[in-house]
């Protein structure tokens, strides 16, 4: 396993990371919102266990997926070398009481807990700054050792850095897709500033695996494809560029097209970790070996990489605006600029 830097938070976390979504075909519906049935969840279980024993030291979890409790128990003997990263998905309980359940669930701290659903535009709404600020307190506290937010558009991004004070860490989609926009305005500040980056959506939320011949046949829809990059409602990819795709990623043999896209993700130095969504033993297999694969190529292989931007390119030209959802149409006018 490699580990990065947490930004400036002394936390060093596994570039591979174990993510907060959970099997669709395992759930049944609860008072909190969907959880895992009994099967379902120790397949969970076993999965972590496993990412455990490879050098996993970093998972997040949603407490709407009932996945706090079960979490507390199978990191109990371990808590000290485990990083749990936490937030509100409910909003029965004032946040401070959330945080205050959270550290009790997960032995009295949690290591990130963050913010969701910030503005995209104009002035922030109180409740962002009244529960950013309860959540600073948090840390004062030593309830949350780093503290940040999860974003899906570069707006977002923008109003964390500029609005959030003590802001430790931000979570944001990033493959070799979304790579191409190169969050132009974003990165560079976040960087200077010693924010830790942490990628999510490394597959674009399945996209990039209903591409990928080696997961016919597994299933990879999403709870919500309004974070795929194309969904029933747009123009799927034309088989010429997916052509390209797949090429330009330099697949090593035997490598599957989404261990391809995982190890373009790791080969970003700026990020710190890259949540991987793992719902099949196969899949926790896959991605580490999709580590192994970028963690033994030469540097001027890694550097490669890099061009994917091209095929990318032509991805938007050929579909027009139509090949982007509402989310991510911002995406294609930094490519056109």
């Amino acid at each position: 396993m490699l580990y990065r830097p947490l930004g400036k938070t002394g936390i060093d976390v596994s570039l591979l990371a174990f993510g907060s979504h959970t099997d669709h075909a395992y759930k049944r519906k609860s008072p909190i919102g969907f959880v895992l049935t009994e099967e379902g969840q120790s397949r969970r279980d076993r999965q972590i266990a496993k990412a455990f024993d490879l050098g996993v030291n970093f998972i997040d979890v949603y407490e709407h997926e009932g996945q706090w409790e079960p979490l507390g128990k199978l990191i109990e003997a371990r808590r000290a070398r485990v990083h749990v990263s936490a937030s509100r998905n409910i909003d029965r309980e004032p946040i401070g009481e959330n945080i205050d359940r959270a550290a009790r669930q997960f032995g009295g701290y949690v290591d990130m807990y963050r913010m969701h659903y910030l503005p995209t535009h104009g002035e922030p709404e109180r409740k962002y700054v009244d529960d950013w600020d309860v959540i600073r307190r948090g840390k004062e506290a030593g309830k949350l050792r780093a503290i940040g937010v999860s974003c899906h558009t570069e707006q977002q991004m923008m109003f964390a850095l500029r609005d959030l004070e003590d802001l430790d860490f931000v979570v944001f989609p990033y493959n070799f897709i979304h790579a191409k926009a190169d969050y132009s305005q974003f990165l560079p500040q976040a960087q200077e500033r010693g924010i830790g980056l942490i990628a999510m959506k490394s597959l674009a939320a399945g996209s990039i695996a209903a591409l990928d011949p080696a997961t016919r046949g597994v299933a990879t829809r999403p709870d919500d494809d309004r974070f795929q990059l194309y969904n029933s409602r747009d123009r799927k990819i034309l088989p010429q560029v997916v052509a390209e795709l797949t090429k330009s990623l330099d697949q090593l043999p035997g490598e599957t097209l989404c261990q391809a896209a995982i190890r373009y993700a790791y080969s970003r130095q700026f990020l710190s970790s890259v949540w991987c969504g793992m719902f099949d033993d196969r899949w926790v297999a896959d991605n580490y070996t999709a580590l192994e694969h970028y963690r033994d190529l030469p540097h001027h292989e890694v550097a490669a990489l890099e061009r994917a931007l091209e095929p990318a390119r032509k991805l938007a030209l050929l579909n027009g605006r139509s090949w982007l959802p509402d989310h991510y149409r911002w995406l294609e006018d930094e490519w056109r600029a």
